[in-house]
């Protein structure tokens, strides 16, 4: 992406959050960073289901921002705290 299509982009977010549009915040990720998220979501998901506890939809979910980039681990590990506090 060249300098002046990230402009043009980031004149576009500005527009639309000016006009109360919000949007999540997605970061930009590799394949091979997706590729280690999914493999790590995966491990915890075969660790959970071996220690007898089931995987909610929630975590499922989280699990899917969290490797699709709209989170990162920091707030992937707070939110999945919370998660289990209910």
């Amino acid at each position: 992406m060249s300098s002046e299509d990230q402009k043009t982009d980031q004149h576009q977010n500005n527009i639309e959050l000016s006009a109360g549009i919000d949007h999540p915040k997605v970061y930009q990720l590799s394949e091979a960073e997706r590729s280690k998220r999914r493999e790590a979501v995966a491990f915890a998901n075969a660790s959970t289901n071996l220690s007898a506890f089931e995987i909610t939809d929630g975590m499922k979910r989280l699990g899917e921002r969290y490797i699709s980039g709209e989170i990162d681990l920091e707030e992937f590990v707070a939110t999945s705290r919370l998660e289990h506090a209910q």
